[in-house]
């Protein structure tokens, strides 16, 4: 579970801002608030949910978070980092980005031998006077076995990286050197073999996010008709949950045709033939399409990321989805779900440490704030309402 995330000079986001999801201990226990991995006697939630105007930067942070994950697991393959663009004013097109991530991992912690360790993610990529970036000018990664921080590697361009030594490697070791500048040290060793980074790389690329491209994404229609047709359990489970949110489907079946496609069909009450995937509602259409990757996040216990949850979602449906992530018996490994939210009504069923407000100045930057952290704002309270009334920030202008 991810416990903070920083990042500056990043699309809308122009100085520091940071999001904590860290729950603070005088807070009443929740089913949604869990113990954290490397830490049980501090709580994060299971949600995290983004509100705020269309282009006050919601996406912007989301995508922050994934191209930060992307980079960090993926980079030596991909060979850019061209995602990574700047707050476009004049004093910091060419400025650095520069991120720093606060997470649980499952891989082995160098100093204590403990599977579940708290770590922190540091990169900053550097510019050559033009919009994307060029090279990793700071790159760490860091694990605090006893409170205090320990390198597990670090990097500075121009300079020797140094890694651990029970990651295995040798400070003179040629791999060390043939890093490209223009890719995660992390992906790089993991790609050679070194030490646990494979175990780390891989772990990190276990992230679920429609966040690919300019529009929320969502699996193909043909693909997860092939996930669905060879797992009778995912059918088996989206068909009980489509039972209960559309009170006219009785189940959910992968149908093949005579020239060997396959197609998903939905039985009706009352009707003699089923309906297609594409004859069905929106609402529907969207939870099938999501299903598998919620799936694999909740029994897992990985992160999802996510924009626009609640698109073509009702808003009890929506809630409902929320509440897999929120509950104990439909999320029993702390899965993590962090997304942007445009039904205010969804609010009324989070607590207020689920909620930020994200903004956006007179100036074109991006500001964000926890609803703990203002003042008046009540638990137990109507979120939607309190929100609606300004106190929050955030609301949207019209005329």
């Amino acid at each position: 579970m991810i416990h903070r995330f920083r990042i500056s000079n990043y699309q809308s986001i122009r100085e520091d801002i940071e999001l904590d999801f860290r729950i603070p201990r005088t807070t009443p226990a929740r089913p949604c608030f869990r113990g954290s991995l490397s830490r049980p006697d501090l709580r994060l939630p299971t949600v995290v949910a983004l509100v705020g105007p269309n282009g006050s930067g919601k996406t912007a942070i989301l995508r922050a978070m994934v191209n930060t994950i992307s980079f960090a697991s993926s980079s030596y393959d991909h060979r850019s980092i061209s995602g990574f663009v700047p707050f476009l004013g004049p004093e910091r097109m060419t400025a650095p980005t520069r991120v720093e991530m606060h997470f649980d991992a499952r891989w082995l912690d160098c100093a204590s031998g403990e599977n579940d360790s708290l770590v922190r993610y540091t990169v900053e990529l550097e510019r050559d006077g033009t919009i994307a970036p060029t090279r990793v000018g700071y790159e760490a990664l860091h694990s605090f076995p006893k409170g205090r921080p320990r390198r597990i590697f670090e990097r500075r361009h121009g300079k020797a990286i140094y890694v651990a030594r029970e990651m295995k490697v040798r400070p003179r070791d040629d791999r060390l050197a043939s890093i490209p500048p223009d890719a995660s040290a992390i992906s790089a060793l993991a790609k050679m073999g070194v030490g646990s980074f494979p175990t780390i790389a891989d772990d990190l690329q276990k992230l679920q996010t429609n966040i690919v491209g300019a529009d929320p994404w969502r699996p193909d229609t043909e693909v997860i008709t092939r996930w669905y047709r060879d797992d009778q359990d995912l059918v088996a489970k989206v068909s009980d949950k489509l039972s209960r949110f559309d009170l006219g489907i009785v189940r959910m079946e992968p149908h093949k045709l005579p020239d060997d496609t396959w197609l998903l069909t939905f039985a009706h009450r009352g009707l003699n033939l089923p309906v297609v995937l594409l004859n069905e509602s929106a609402g529907t259409r969207h939870l099938v399409h999501m299903f598998p990757q919620l799936d694999l996040v909740l029994n897992a216990g990985h992160l999802a990321i996510m924009d626009a949850f609640d698109s073509d979602f009702h808003t009890e449906l929506a809630a409902e989805v929320l509440d897999w992530f929120r509950r104990k018996e439909t999320n029993p490994n702390d899965a993590q779900l962090i997304c942007s939210l445009h039904n205010l009504s969804v609010l009324d069923g989070l607590e207020k440490e689920e909620m930020f407000i994200v903004e956006k100045g007179a100036d074109g930057a991006t500001r964000v704030h926890g609803a703990v952290d203002i003042v008046g704002v009540r638990r137990g309270g109507n979120l939607q309402k309190q929100y609606r009334s300004g106190v929050m920030g955030g609301l949207p202008t019209f005329g």
